[in-house]
């Protein structure tokens, strides 16, 4: 008799065991399922430059520009900048936003359809060449812009521009990359 209550008084703690594992294994699995849609939905958008892709990057330049704004409020806040450097400011400031044309060319498929292969490769790397000559021409504008504004900063704001746009690139931990 001993022995089957043995059993028995097994059999129910692993019975407890898994009736206390079901939330978690039921969550883990709903958890799992969601994960998977999203990587579905993102893959759709990344494959397809139709109307939901273009409206994603709308809404992504849209949110960037705010917070763009309001990260180089803080700076300038932090700069103390005096009114003569204003105008110095104003012209660094427009030369970090995007150009018009450098985001991704809306590519349509009936577009690409007709063109054979190495037709399509010669495309993209004429459209990869415009806009690398794009970055370069932003760049050079930027980089202008920054000597300028930077020639007009005292010392101690410099040093305080400095971290700030370093901060930007890597964040407030710098780990030594």
């Amino acid at each position: 008799m001993t022995t089957i209550r043995n059993i028995q008084g097994q059999a129910s703690a692993q019975v407890s065991r898994t009736w206390r594992l079901l939330p978690l294994v039921a969550a883990l699995s709903l958890g799992l399922a969601g994960i998977q849609a999203r990587a579905e939905g993102m893959g759709a958008a990344r494959g397809h430059h139709g109307v939901r892709a273009q409206c994603g990057h709308q809404m992504m330049d849209q949110g960037m520009g705010a917070m763009h704004s309001v990260r180089w409020a803080a700076v300038k806040k932090q700069l103390h900048l005096t009114p003569e450097q204003d105008p110095a400011w104003n012209q660094w400031l427009e030369s970090t936003k995007p150009m018009d044309g450098m985001g991704h060319p809306v590519m349509k498929k009936a577009d690409w359809a007709t063109l054979s292969m190495p037709q399509r490769l010669d495309k993209m790397r004429t459209l990869h060449e415009e806009h690398s000559q794009r970055m370069a021409q932003a760049l050079a504008r930027h980089t202008e812009a920054t000597k300028t504004f930077y020639a007009a900063l005292t010392e101690a704001q410099q040093k305080t521009l400095d971290e700030a746009t370093l901060t930007h690139m890597f964040g407030k931990a710098h780990r030594g990359y």
